[in-house]
């Protein structure tokens, strides 16, 4: 049984819709899986439905971007009982607004630093959730003489481009979570500064993403260390979301005993 419990969809910024992804996760053998778009719980219901028709048990979540000491943490929460609050869906309305202003306000200063060729408005058109991966995409369309590692550096945190997305500190963006039905897990923690990693723990997460694409020499030790130390879930996902920058379905999942744990709390 393969599962698989962090991946995105056109209603973020993966690359196919929500039938695709689920066909591609057929193909790929996956039992079940979680739709965790960020900051976005349009795609959730679909996705269960459609789960059906692949035979596929698909969790809705999403994946909540954060701030701690000025470094973005991701918190995917996992709904339980399939049920999304109204709560959850009137804040991504708001993030929804705030990333389409943010996408055309950092776009534009991409534009006129590093003088690269893009259309805005077509990069803005019908989207839901705008996000530095389609502005990387988009970026790396309209110039195929770029690397990927030149554009990633234009929208990169580091950038001087850069205009910082999240609307929650961490601590909030948990509590937030958990007051609206979701199991959190803490993602991609490998990705995070060494030094922030407990203390985003301590925040209060009811798991942590052991098993991920991008996990350095040692990190799955260690976060399995973690979970014993402060009791927590291990949680896998790819992290997918079509492109170069990411993982296919199914490479990184979760054992079994580890899935059931976690099937448990969701009841």
């Amino acid at each position: 049984m393969k599962v698989d419990l962090h991946n995105h969809s056109i209603y973020s910024d993966g690359l196919y819709s929500i039938e695709d992804l689920l066909k591609i996760a057929k193909d790929n053998s996956i039992d079940v899986m979680a739709l965790t778009d960020h900051d976005s719980c349009y795609g959730c219901m679909e996705a269960i439905s459609l789960g059906l028709k692949y035979n596929i048990t698909v969790i809705p979540g999403i994946e909540l971007s954060t701030v701690y000491k000025g470094e973005s943490v991701h918190i995917v929460g996992l709904f339980k009982n399939n049920y999304i609050p109204d709560e959850i869906k009137h804040i991504s309305d708001d993030i929804k607004v705030y990333r389409l202003k943010r996408a055309r306000i950092m776009m534009e200063r991409i534009k006129d630093i590093f003088k690269v060729n893009m259309d805005i408005d077509k990069m803005l058109l019908n989207r839901d959730i705008v996000t530095r991966g389609n502005m990387f995409q988009h970026i790396m369309e309209y110039n195929p003489n770029l690397t990927k590692d030149m554009v990633n550096k234009m929208v990169s945190n580091t950038s001087p481009a850069y205009v910082e997305a999240a609307k929650f500190s961490t601590k909030d963006g948990i509590d937030f979570l958990k007051r609206n039905n979701c199991l959190t897990i803490y993602a991609h923690p490998t990705l995070s500064s060494k030094n922030i990693v407990e203390d985003v723990i301590r925040l209060g997460v009811d798991g942590i993403e052991y098993n991920y694409p991008k996990n350095k020499p040692g990190d799955r030790e260690w976060f399995i260390s973690l979970a014993k130390k402060y009791n927590l879930y291990l949680s896998a996902g790819s992290d997918f979301h079509g492109d170069i920058n990411h993982a296919l379905i199914g490479t990184s999942t979760l054992d079994m005993d580890l899935w059931n744990k976690i099937k448990e709390a969701l009841k």
